[in-house]
């Protein structure tokens, strides 16, 4: 027997369209880490799972520096609450819709090599232009972006990961037209990086 313990961290509450991700797959892992999204940008983590697995385990067995944490669990719990009370997933399908349309323009410049992703979560990968190498490249557009265009408006970019792939997250309660403004700002300022 094999114990199944599947990392979520990132990609629970929603940022892959369903409320956790492996739902998506037809796969029932034994025990999952959740983080990220659980606490709403409150650093806060936890392990759920199956009873019997829990049962194995010794009081404090799974505990850890920050177990119990008064202001994490508040966080989770207005995180809970609004998830109860806003359709928090669908406004996170419509961003999702959003961002690939908005993915597909983008792919479209010289920087860009390819995007890929799924739900709110998604890479774009840089590729070298002239002199310039991949790294370079993306280097060049996290910080051109978080400049700003000629009108001050700047996009905050996660990244490079792995050298030269660009994470783009959004919060899931985003307005989808402010995504799109944020694209068209991206799309602009990455443009230059590309000639």
């Amino acid at each position: 027997d094999l114990l199944f313990f599947l990392d979520e961290v990132q990609a629970n509450f929603g940022r892959t369209g369903s409320m956790y991700a492996y739902s998506e797959y037809g796969i029932e892992p034994d025990l999952v880490a959740l983080g990220k999204g659980l606490g709403n940008g409150m650093p806060v983590d936890a392990v759920v799972g199956r009873a019997d697995v829990f049962a194995r385990m010794g009081f404090g067995d799974g505990s850890d520096t920050w177990s119990g944490h008064p202001l994490g669990c508040a966080a989770v719990l207005a995180t809970l609450d609004e998830f109860e009370q806003t359709d928090i997933l669908e406004q996170g399908r419509r961003l999702s819709a959003a961002i690939e349309e908005c993915l597909v323009k983008l792919n479209e410049l010289p920087a860009i090599r390819y995007v890929r992703g799924e739900g709110t979560v998604w890479g774009i990968e840089c590729q070298a232009v002239g002199e310039k190498t991949a790294e370079e490249v993306a280097q060049e557009v996290v910080r051109l972006c978080y400049l700003g265009d000629e009108e001050g408006r700047g996009v905050h970019l996660l990244g490079p990961l792995a050298g030269k792939v660009i994470r783009v997250a959004p919060p899931l309660n985003m307005p989808v037209a402010e995504l799109k403004e944020y694209f068209e700002v991206m799309h602009r300022i990455t443009a230059r990086v590309g000639r």
